[in-house]
């Protein structure tokens, strides 16, 4: 990157004079600043540590002392130095003021801060130090001067914790880009899976809350969020409560919508008093808050959205890997957003599921006409943030060149949309408008391509302004005379190389290089001196000059002008411009939903208030979607309220047990946002929940380990299931020894059945002994993956059958999974011994036989006791000629000589 004008000949021998990296190092008081860099240092106390402040100096932003230091790293630019007074040098860097946008993207990707600090009025008019100030902070949620598109909402989050009821909690959120503003209230249980599901990029916390260093402890390890602190009184319900007013004109307290929600209230207003702090600008483009109603939505807690990966995959990356990777195929951010938020957000209402159903199942009915809708989707720019742009200021005029585009789609999407029948696609035609007076006025007004700066003007077309073209005209004769006037000087004087330069300190100047300076004439001024040359004036070369100079601000400043007035006229139409936005996001993604139902045969489920849950020929979205076509293998779900209520589901490890069950969970949340299922047909009665327990994940420095997790998420699962809940449950009680995880896990599935909730449940397990509940108990059914055993080893063969497993196949998958031959032949004579022992665990636990009552003498030894030096059979081993082994080093002999040692009962009968 260039040097800044500072920059050039500032750089310094670091070893000749030190320089302080800190505002206060190296300094004292009797030491003085130069007038600028205490003005600097005067406005830098006033920002929080996490704050890079970008102080203006003609056409670059500078930094200084610690912010230099950190800033230079992050952004790979030059580090130097610039004279302060008597403290010497102070380190400093820069950026140009015209393409600060990717510097500042970089450091609020870092989480953090940017404070613009600008010049107040014409330098060139000030008398003495110009007046600077801050005229905004870009904070990682609140940039938007760049033309970047996600299709993740970007937000920023205000908690309220009422302190006195500790059950409650407030959560509002705002995407500054689109203008959605939210807010809720829920049990402060599930704060924490409300954050992970939200993934706001700001934190905004009251100091109370901040000092909770559980909760930091969270926000550090599962968000990337930038964090600010406020005093408490800025979170108090008669705060909130007067920022909302004045806001949104809202004439008392009672006008606010969710006014009985004290701790909306104060959520809300602490998002406006975080904007009114930071931003010092417009936002007409942000909307009311609107009140979710957790009635409406389902719950998703932080385990299942884990286990199902719908947003992140397990390893907490976003991709293909998960449910919004495998069926988002949309064509504009405004439609990746609304699909992120319906998979965050399944529905509750019938209504809602059943509208948004019908209006994918006519867009599946005719592919053809499906594919043109989205041909007029692709390469639409993101209107939501282009009318939060141009509303907030920093917009430029690819900005209205984009709004053109779009509106210029807008007709031939109408007519495609004219014909269509379902009320929800219905209520997106009924949004869209033209606006041909808007898009005839920017067509006049804009050229095709125009500068991305807009106070360097060549934005406005010939044509459009009389005023306009009368300046352009004079600056242009301006150029033409320089051109002339240098023509002559070269044949007056004789230099062959003279030229006439601008400069932005000096305006036009004769440039003579050194070998020719003895040819100069005697009426030539001297202006300054080059390394190879000087530069000169005249009076008549002045006099032009202050008239082009001159043409050229004011059509710079004209054509700004202009901007502004086409932007006015467009933000008159603010409200239906955002509405319009809002419902091609909503096309958008009901069009990639049925994209995605024809390529992959999905079928529309019937979604009911009754509680069975129906699946024949369930597949997983997203392992199917990995797969190439057709080789993902099929299984069938039943489960109701009554005779199928829980399902133990057995078999082989690596068989699909964990698949099955996943898919049964993201085909009932597909079916809740209203889209198509992989499935050959389905029926879902509605569910409030999904429950998952899956996995191993342990909480160390919170003392807990991965059994403990493991309970703790099973009980929290236990106490909040309800009627219409859906439970998926694996290896649930696996952290422990085999009997106490086997008794756990018989435990809860007995609680399940007999409980008056009775949740439908799906219990994958290596504990083929819970198989023995389908005998004692109603409701429980028995299902298990099949494999298919070879002289080669064994083939799962991925298919649920009725029935329970006898044998997990640990072994072989260890041999597939590359243990030494060695390991694996040793672990099969292990679990010979081991499985002869096992029909007793199984007649403890169905209380046929009381292990207290159980004599020694009388019982078959296990293999440690066979191993213990005391053992009898030990001094036989040792007669054979083991003498001297070592119980462990004994364990092959005890063995090999298991059978002939062992008492045979019939033998001794007869």
């Amino acid at each position: 990157m260039a040097l800044s004008k500072f920059e050039i000949g500032l750089h310094y021998n670091r070893a000749a004079k030190p320089i302080a990296t800190d505002m206060t190092e190296g300094l004292s008081f009797e030491q003085k600043l130069t007038p600028m860099m205490e003005q600097y240092r005067s406005i830098k106390k006033t920002l929080p540590s996490d704050t890079i402040l970008f102080f203006r100096l003609g056409d670059f932003y500078e930094m200084f002392f610690e912010d230099a230091v950190r800033a230079s790293d992050i952004l790979n630019i030059t580090l130097t130095g610039r004279e302060a007074g008597e403290s010497g040098r102070v380190p400093m860097c820069g950026i140009p003021y015209h393409a600060f946008q990717e510097y500042v993207r970089t450091l609020l990707e870092h989480n953090l801060k940017v404070a613009i600090c600008e010049q107040m009025g014409d330098p060139k008019l000030a008398k003495g130090l110009v007046e600077r100030k801050i005229t905004r902070i870009i904070s990682p949620a609140t940039y938007l001067d760049d033309d970047h598109e996600g299709k993740h909402p970007e937000y920023m989050a205000v908690v309220v914790r009422d302190i006195r009821e500790k059950g409650a909690c407030g959560l509002s959120y705002l995407d500054l880009g689109t203008g959605e503003f939210y807010v809720r209230e829920f049990p402060a249980e599930r704060l924490l899976s409300e954050l992970t599901l939200l993934q706001p990029r700001e934190l905004i916390l009251s100091k109370t809350l901040s000092e909770d260093a559980a909760f930091i402890a969270f926000t550090k390890t599962n968000l990337n969020a930038a964090l600010t602190v406020y005093e408490d009184w800025i979170f108090e319900q008669e705060e909130g409560s007067r920022l909302l007013q004045d806001g949104f004109k809202w004439v008392s307290e009672k006008s606010i919508p969710f006014s009985e929600q004290a701790l909306c209230v104060r959520a809300a207003g602490a998002v406006l008093y975080y904007l009114r702090d930071h931003l010092h600008s417009a936002l007409g483009h942000i909307r009311p808050p609107v009140y979710l109603d957790a009635r409406e939505y389902m719950t998703l807690d932080r385990q299942t959205q884990r286990s199902l990966e719908l947003v992140s995959s397990m390893t907490a990356r976003k991709g293909s890997a998960t449910l919004l990777g495998a069926i988002d195929q949309t064509l504009t951010s405004m439609g990746g957003r609304t699909l992120y938020q319906w998979v965050t957000h399944p529905l509750l209402a019938l209504e809602a599921i059943r509208e948004r159903q019908e209006g994918i199942e006519e867009l599946v009915k005719d592919p053809p006409w499906t594919q043109s809708v989205r041909l007029l989707l692709k390469g639409l720019k993101d209107l939501e943030r282009t009318t939060s742009r141009l509303n907030y200021g920093v917009a430029n005029g690819r900005d209205l060149i984009n709004l053109k585009f779009f509106l210029g789609r807008v007709p031939e999407i109408q007519s495609l949309l004219s014909r269509v029948q379902s009320s929800a696609l219905k209520a997106i035609l009924g949004t869209l408008i033209p606006f041909p007076n808007l898009k005839e006025m920017i067509e006049q007004a804009m050229v095709d391509v125009p500068p991305l700066s807009l106070r360097d003007g060549g934005m406005i077309r010939d044509g459009y302004s009389r005023e306009l073209d009368e300046l352009r005209a004079i600056s242009q004769k301006g150029k033409s005379w320089i051109l002339e006037f240098q023509q002559r000087e070269i044949e007056r004087t004789g230099i062959k190389s003279l030229r006439i330069k601008y400069s932005q300190v000096f305006g036009y100047t004769i440039e003579i290089s050194k070998s020719n300076l003895h040819l100069v004439p005697e009426n030539y001024i001297r202006r300054q001196t080059l390394a190879n040359g000087e530069r000169f004036i005249l009076p008549e070369l002045k006099d032009w000059d202050d008239k082009i100079s001159g043409a050229q601000d004011k059509i710079k400043a004209l054509e700004y002008e202009l901007f502004n007035q086409i932007r006015e006229k467009v933000l008159e139409e603010l409200a239906p411009l955002q509405a319009m936005a809002k419902a091609m996001g909503h096309l958008d993604a009901m069009a990639s939903l049925a994209v995605t139902a024809i390529q992959r045969n999905w079928v529309k489920p019937t979604v009911v208030e009754t509680g069975e849950l129906m699946i024949e020929a369930g597949r997983h979205p997203v392992v199917e979607a990995m797969l190439p076509q057709g080789q993902f293998v099929a299984n069938d779900t039943f489960l109701d309220r009554a005779d199928n209520q829980l399902i133990v589901l057995t078999g082989p490890n690596m068989a699909g047990k964990s698949t099955y069950i996943r898919q049964v969970g993201l085909i009932v949340l597909l079916g809740q946002i209203g889209s198509f299922v992989p499935a050959r047909q389905a029926r879902i009665g509605l569910v409030d929940r999904i429950f998952t327990r899956i996995g191993a994940s342990d909480n160390l420095a919170g003392g807990e380990s991965t059994f403990m997790v493991e309970m703790v998420e099973t009980a929290q699962i236990l106490q909040s299931a309800t009627a219409k809940s859906l439970l998926i449950l694996d290896e649930v009680g696996r952290g422990t020894s085999t009997f106490d995880g086997v008794s756990i896990a018989w435990a809860i599935c007995e609680h399940l059945v007999q409980t008056n909730v009775r949740p439908r449940t799906l219990f994958a397990t290596h504990y083929h002994e819970l198989t023995q509940l389908e005998k004692h108990f109603q409701g429980v059914k028995n299902y298990k993956l099949t494999v298919r055993e070879t002289k080669d080893g064994i083939v799962f063969l991925r298919k649920v059958v009725a029935g329970g497993s006898e044998r997990s196949y640990g072994i072989h998958v260890a041999r597939l999974a590359g243990i030494p031959k060695s390991v694996t032949e040793r672990a099969a004579q292990i679990l010979r011994i081991l499985e002869s022992e096992s029909t007793e665990a199984t007649q403890i636990i169905e209380g046929k036989k009381d292990p207290k009552a159980e004599k020694k003498e009388n019982r078959q030894a296990t293999l440690f006791e066979w191993a213990q030096d005391n053992h009898p059979v030990l001094e036989e081993i040792r007669e054979l000629g083991t003498d001297g082994l070592t119980p462990l080093q004994a364990l092959n002999k005890i063995s090999e000589w298991k059978e002939r040692l062992q008492p045979n009962p019939d033998k001794e009968a007869s």
